[in-house]
């Protein structure tokens, strides 16, 4: 397969624009270009990338598959070309990284107004997901590194990963809520949980589940399952629901008033936060000041232990 930089910046601009005539506008060629590179992908693809019909241009089975690796393949040269010009002194270009929520709200405000002011002409664009999604997108190239949370089964053999804080969790409820000053999580076994967790959480440890098997109790009851905490905690503070989240979390100002600690004797498992990037890439050097910025600031936060080297040390 003979591919080109080319061909895969057009392939990838008519998967987004979800049509020819959009595409070529959006790259600012001629329809009959955009046409003829992608028929050359075609045939080096060894089959149609798009489905085409009334509502545009849909990915073929080919065509996803190609999908991800154009964006891996196109990312990787961005990043090349803000490397080599930040390498010859010219602070530009962008740093992608993703943070969950805890590591949002405690770390990159102040990480962020820092390193503007050392670096004002860098873009940061932050994603927040679950840590599951995090890590995968930091193994594909996606983001340049996560601050996202890391269970003890976790594989991450590929990644390094640099420990910032202790993440302990509790049981958390809205203010008022009938059981809110419940002692053990036997008096909550009738509850319905929202819990926070990836679609496929079968496939790791989840510390909820967990916790009432070790209190000998029958699985939790759970209503509903999202993608990101504050969507779960919005769910606990306008419900009887209950959720296992960061004990830190519940002191948020936007929750604060709205949600409480359920004091029960049992606890679960903490999970580090830390920072992973992959194994044996080397960051930009603006990136690598962000991760650097960011191990720094994990050392100033209270009860924060560092365990491991920062990037690039």
């Amino acid at each position: 397969m003979d591919l080109t930089l080319t061909q895969l910046r057009v392939f990838v601009a008519v998967a987004e624009a979800g049509s020819l005539r959009a595409a070529a506008r959006s790259l600012g060629i001629a329809q009959s270009g955009v046409t003829q590179q992608l028929r050359k992908l075609e045939t080096s693809a060894g089959g149609p990338l798009f489905e085409r019909g009334h509502r545009g241009a849909r990915l073929t089975s080919i065509g996803e598959r190609l999908r991800i690796r154009a964006d891996v393949i196109l990312g990787e040269c961005v990043r090349t070309e803000n490397e080599m010009r930040q390498l010859r002194g010219e602070l530009t270009g962008q740093v992608s990284l993703g943070a969950a929520a805890e590591a949002m709200m405690r770390l990159f405000p102040a990480l962020l107004a820092s390193f503007r002011e050392r670096c004002p002409r860098i873009d940061v664009h932050l994603t927040s997901a679950t840590s599951r999604v995090l890590t995968a997108w930091v193994r594909d190239g996606s983001l340049d590194f996560a601050l996202a949370l890391v269970s003890n089964e976790a594989d991450i053999h590929d990644l390094e990963a640099t420990t910032l804080f202790e993440s302990p969790v509790t049981v958390i409820a809205r203010r008022g809520h009938p059981l809110g000053r419940a002692r053990s999580l036997r008096a909550l076994q009738d509850c319905e949980w929202v819990s926070t967790r990836p679609r496929h959480a079968g496939d790791v440890a989840n510390r909820l589940s967990t916790l009432f098997e070790d209190a000998g109790l029958e699985p939790p009851r759970i209503a509903a399952t999202t993608e990101a905490v504050f969507d779960t905690l919005h769910c606990v503070a306008n419900s009887d629901y209950l959720s296992l989240e960061p004990v830190r979390l519940a002191a948020h100002p936007f929750f604060r008033d709205h949600v409480a600690v359920v004091p029960i004797k049992e606890q679960a498992l903490s999970t580090r936060v830390c920072l992973l990037r992959r194994a044996g890439v080397p960051l930009t050097p603006v990136a690598q000041e962000l991760a650097s910025m960011a191990v720094s600031f994990a050392r100033m936060l209270p009860a924060t232990a560092v365990t491991s080297e920062a990037p690039g040390q």
